[in-house]
């Protein structure tokens, strides 16, 4: 979307295992996402976008209605996610896997494009200790395949959170949003940031 909405601003919202976030870019432009389990392969119908959102969104915060009534159907992507298992490998011979690719992974951390750029600076930090391609991917298979491992597994246990795949867990996770005061997810994006390359 092109500028901020006015009023549209607070912490993501949760709840009936779906979810909506919106955040700034830049210069009143944002990004946002509404995440509603659905059938597989499901036909996406722009006509219908707005009427399906106010039905899977039904009853959610004003901020939410108002950002779905500020939708342009045309220009809204609807979009399937799904992940798949971690890989063993990240490297066979002299070709490397990075990002999606090599990691793919849900959004519900956050931290897939972050990943993609921890594996430039990997792979260009290892290639600047040697020039033997072999061995500098060996090195940046090394380095990379444990903590992409665990970034998808992370995402996958927090999607299945959100998600409702254990009521129970996803009411208790909707407690600490309500309690919330933000220092738990500056300190937790500290930790991210200090576990990875540059840390």
């Amino acid at each position: 979307m092109k500028r901020w909405p006015p009023a549209i601003s607070g912490p993501p919202l949760s709840a009936k295992a779906s979810a909506s976030r919106l955040m700034p870019v830049s210069a009143g432009r944002f990004y946002f996402f509404f995440d509603v389990p659905l059938p597989a392969g499901l036909a996406e119908d722009r006509d219908t976008l707005r009427a399906d959102l106010s039905r899977y969104f039904a009853g959610w915060a004003p901020p939410v209605q108002k950002l779905i009534a500020a939708l342009d159907p045309q220009t809204t992507n609807r979009i399937e996610i799904h992940d798949i298992e971690p890989f063993s490998r990240l490297v066979r011979g002299r070709v490397a896997l990075l990002g999606d690719a090599g990691h793919s992974t849900t959004p519900d951390i956050g931290q897939g494009g972050c990943a993609a750029m921890e594996d430039a600076v990997v792979l260009g930090a290892v290639f600047r200790q040697t020039r033997d391609i072999a061995a500098a991917l060996r090195e940046y298979e090394a380095q990379r395949c444990d903590r992409v491992r665990d970034l998808v597994l992370k995402a996958r246990k927090r999607c299945d959170i959100t998600h409702g795949k254990d009521m129970q867990l996803t009411e208790a996770w909707y407690q600490e949003l309500r309690e919330e005061t933000g220092e738990r997810i500056i300190n937790g994006m500290c930790d991210t940031i200090l576990s990875g390359p540059l840390g």
